[in-house]
């Protein structure tokens, strides 16, 4: 059976939502709850912290975890938004 196709702003959506949920994400939680293997996810996550959507962070175990900046909330929310007006139109993100 074949996968489900998932869109870059689907898969930008799953990524920020991961972080959110969990308040700030280590790589290997965002890979399991965003479905995303490694190289692709390193991809985005580069990309994200280039345009100012994510920061990097060590916590305090001494871990690499990412966290949404203002402006990811922001676009978490307008991401969100957006796959619901596109799900009433039947149409998937």
């Amino acid at each position: 059976m074949r996968k489900k196709y998932r869109s870059h702003v689907g898969v930008l959506l799953d990524i920020l939502r991961a972080i959110d949920e969990e308040g700030g994400a280590n790589v290997t939680r965002i890979m399991l709850k965003a479905n995303i293997p490694y190289d692709r996810l390193k991809f985005y996550l580069t990309k994200l912290i280039n345009e100012g959507y994510l920061e990097k962070r060590i916590n305090d175990e001494g871990k690499t975890v990412y966290v949404l900046t203002p402006k990811g909330v922001k676009l978490l929310s307008e991401l969100l938004f957006l796959k619901e007006f596109f799900d009433s139109m039947g149409l998937p993100l």
